[in-house]
């Protein structure tokens, strides 16, 4: 009796010894499961274990380690960090959150969502984002093409054209790009309800403001500084106002100044003023021996002008007898 309670108790003690250590090794896997990184070295960690699996070929449906399809590998890649997303390309993107604002706003780690190879608008092929360029123009991506695991371009024009939308699984840690500045249509509508201060109800002239007034029939008045009109005495009429580019003004003699005509003698004069004349008109009558060249040297003008007052080209031959104007 005592050797069987005996071999119970070693039996017991050996499962006891056993569970402590399966625990103790569990223990030490979730230590190390349970490490804690940010956002940013989370998404290092995701494209880098992509990273390792470039060259792997493309088969339809696989889910890897030894071959993949699009989803598979974005799948295959996400589990090992704990995410779990859905097999196929809608599946994903049900997975994420939409990236806002364009692919200026990508982080690494986004999917990136193409459409498919026969309608470039329905969502069809994922990828993983890397980065931005210098130029942030173009941005690279691992993906499963047809080829196997690779890195591709947006630049690309088969990617750019089907380039549809990005989702993000992990958090978020790039900050998004600042708004487009206003358009002159929200500027417009800002701005509609400024109300600006009424003007001034009085108005104060310095002296160097002073102007004069001129009037239809002739006559003149000076504004002073206090606004008043100041009419010219009658017993000054040899003297005229000048005001200046500066706004200064000065008296000056009559003798001194030429007083512009009213419009309507402008008018008058040019009416009177006779025609201009007409340039003389010169003809020749050709001759042996004469040319185009010849005639414009003499007459001191040009084949040209010859040519067109007589409606002629310069490789016309002139026949003996003809009348051509020259001026």
């Amino acid at each position: 009796m005592k050797k069987i309670i005996l071999l119970f108790a070693i039996v017991a003690l050996s499962a006891n010894y056993a569970s402590a250590q399966k625990s103790q090794k569990k223990a030490a896997v979730q230590k190390v499961d349970s490490i804690t990184v940010n956002a940013a070295e989370l998404a290092d960690l995701i494209v880098s274990d992509a990273k390792k699996y470039l060259g792997r070929p493309y088969v339809w449906a696989a889910n890897g380690p030894h071959a993949f399809d699009c989803s598979g590998l974005t799948k295959f890649i996400y589990a090992k960090f704990g995410y779990k997303l859905g097999r196929t390309v809608p599946g994903q993107m049900a997975n994420g959150r939409e990236v806002q604002g364009g692919f200026h706003n990508l982080q690494k780690g986004d999917i990136l969502i193409f459409g498919s190879r026969g309608d470039k608008k329905r969502p069809g092929h994922v990828a993983i984002f890397i980065e931005l360029d210098s130029t942030k123009n173009n941005f690279t991506f691992i993906h499963a093409a047809s080829k196997g695991v690779r890195i591709d371009e947006y630049k690309t024009t088969y990617y750019r054209e089907r380039f549809l939308t990005a989702v993000r699984i992990i958090p978020d840690f790039v900050q998004p790009a600042p708004a487009a500045p206003h358009t002159k249509e929200q500027l417009d509508s800002i701005y509609s309800n400024v109300v600006l201060p009424p003007p001034p109800d009085t108005l104060k002239l310095d002296p160097a403001d002073r102007r004069v007034v001129l009037f239809d029939d002739g006559t003149w008045v000076m504004v002073g500084e206090n606004g008043e009109i100041i009419r010219p005495k009658e017993e000054n009429k040899e003297e005229i106002v000048v005001i200046y580019g500066n706004g200064t003004w000065r008296d000056i003699p009559l003798s001194q100044k030429r007083i512009p005509e009213k419009r309507e003698d402008i008018v008058a004069a040019q009416a009177q003023r006779p025609a201009p004349q007409q340039p003389e008109k010169k003809y020749h009558t050709v001759k042996s021996g004469d040319t185009l060249y010849a005639l414009a040297v003499f007459y001191k003008t040009k084949v040209s002008e010859i040519c067109r007052l007589n409606g002629i080209k310069e490789t016309d031959v002139l026949k003996l007898g003809t009348k051509l104007r020259v001026k």
